[in-house]
């Protein structure tokens, strides 16, 4: 009888290692299962992401040459301006020496009429 309750203890621990193990593969193939997804998600966004990103890509090409004959039309007024610009600036400083020169006439007859007072 003694063989017979040694190949049962047997048999429960071989029975129980089992088990064990089945757990444990078990909760490994649901991890690796949500990692799977996951991975598989991040895979669906890039692509997504990369497609508009290639769309975008595609349609600033397709637009660029409606944008660089509008830049062609824009430039000659731009240039325009900033001539205009330079221009006046030029006419400011001419403005300010001229006032300035007449400030200091004024300022010297000033002193004239007061030296002929005095």
């Amino acid at each position: 009888m003694k063989k017979n309750g040694s190949f049962s203890l047997c048999c429960v621990i071989i029975l129980f290692a089992f088990a064990a193990l089945m757990a444990w593969h078990t909760v490994s193939m649901s991890s690796l299962a949500a990692k799977t997804e996951d991975a598989r998600q991040q895979l669906e966004i890039s692509r997504g992401r990369e497609a508009r990103q290639q769309s975008e890509y595609e349609k600033a090409v397709q637009d660029l040459p409606l944008a660089k004959e509008r830049l062609e039309e824009i430039k000659p007024r731009t240039e325009q301006a900033a001539s205009d610009t330079a221009a006046l600036k030029a006419r400011r400083k001419e403005l300010r020496a001229e006032k300035k020169s007449l400030h200091e006439a004024a300022g010297s007859s000033t002193d004239q009429e007061e030296k002929a007072d005095d």
